[in-house]
């Protein structure tokens, strides 16, 4: 089955942080895997975020795009339609632990039959009461 890659996977394969180690290990043995171009509009704002807080010099946040960039290069990259945004509210308006933005990766996930990798506990217990299969690396 192919796994959805949501952000906070993605933030520790390029920032160093609790996660990173586990996550690498892993993320070399999945034969497949996606991810949407949510996620990456939500890691570019995460280091955004971290740079105005100054706890990133912009020129490591550069470095860090650059490097997600290249690592894209030949992997799938899905697409948010309409109907994702829908599914994510229903998700929302039915689940008060969930956010929105992690409405909407359950969303993607959900329409392309995909699991679910996530280091986001509550996003993850939502994942699993909606029927998918989630992993945390």
């Amino acid at each position: 089955m192919t796994v959805y890659l949501d952000t906070s996977v993605l933030m520790s394969l390029f920032q160093t942080d609790k996660h990173t180690e586990r996550a690498s290990v892993w993320i070399a043995g999945v034969d497949a895997f996606v991810m949407s171009s949510w996620a990456l509009t939500e890691f570019s704002s995460a280091l955004a975020v971290k740079t105005r807080m100054r706890n990133l010099r912009d020129r490591d946040r550069r470095e860090f795009e650059l490097q997600l960039d290249q690592w894209l290069r030949g992997r799938v990259v899905l697409s948010v339609v309409d109907g994702d945004m829908v599914e994510a509210r229903r998700l929302v308006k039915n689940d008060v632990r969930l956010r929105a933005p992690d409405a909407l990766h359950l969303a993607l996930a959900a329409r392309h039959g995909c699991s679910l990798a996530t280091l986001d506990e509550d996003m993850a217990s939502v994942a699993r009461d909606i029927g998918l299969t989630v992993i945390v690396p």
